[in-house]
């Protein structure tokens, strides 16, 4: 009896690792989304042929602390564990198709006659980006973008710095607006922080610092450097 128990447990977890082996990539994607507080879901998930990631069709995801994601139609993500393997994840991704994703939808027209509203139009879902890429850390309070870039139609978009869970940033951005989405802002901004670029584009940066509801903004430029002190910015 005690043998034939044995045995039965034996077979059960002999299945479960083989059914581990089989799906490890769909186990170990649960166990970062859970660790994260990523929510993940996707329409197909298959191993790169060309190297050690995983390309998925659909892919969206949505961190739940802070409320803001995306959505790729095909993306290309290579994990691996970060210097501290105990402690983070590195992620080298390059996503095609993408557009920005936010669990509290704003109903209202936005408009573009402040700092703040420049600084997230970026990230407003109706903008879609040909393809994203970047090298990110993620640890169990946040995220250190070693490198991100959004290049689209409309807007392109450069980010590094550090995000925290607790809403406290740390980054440098510099977003490009086409001729075409110029119209939509003021033209007294375009002449006091923006800089011409080829083709009738514009552009500004930033640094970021501080928690996102009040944080401290510094726009700067190839001949000025302006400090906002900190702004306040409403959900």
């Amino acid at each position: 009896m005690r043998l034939r128990r044995y045995l039965l447990g034996i077979l059960i977890v002999g299945a479960g690792l083989f059914t581990a082996y089989l799906n490890f990539d769909r186990i170990a994607l649960f166990a970062a989304s859970k660790l994260y507080s990523q929510e993940i879901s996707y329409k197909h998930l298959a191993k790169d042929p060309m190297g050690a990631g995983l390309i998925f069709e659909d892919l969206r995801i949505m961190n739940s602390e802070v409320g803001v994601g995306f959505f790729s139609q095909r993306a290309t993500v290579k994990p691996a564990w970060g210097p501290g393997w105990f402690r983070s994840a590195l992620l080298d991704f390059k996503f095609k198709d993408v557009h920005f994703l936010k669990k509290r939808a704003d109903e209202n027209k936005t408009t573009y006659d402040t700092l703040s509203q420049l600084i997230a139009m970026p990230f407003e879902g109706r903008w879609m980006y040909k393809e994203v890429a970047g090298l990110v850390e993620i640890f169990s309070n946040g995220i250190t973008i070693k490198r991100f870039s959004a290049d689209g139609k409309e807007m392109r978009l450069i980010v590094t710095g550090d995000l925290y869970y607790n809403n406290i940033v740390d980054v440098d951005v510099t977003i490009y607006f086409s001729k075409e989405v110029l119209k939509e802002i003021p033209p007294e901004l375009h002449s006091v922080i923006m800089q011409d670029e080829p083709n009738e584009w514009k552009s500004f940066s930033v640094k970021i610092k501080g928690n996102l509801s009040s944080p401290s903004v510094q726009v700067t430029g190839k001949v000025f450097r302006l400090n906002f002190g900190t702004i306040t910015v409403k959900d």
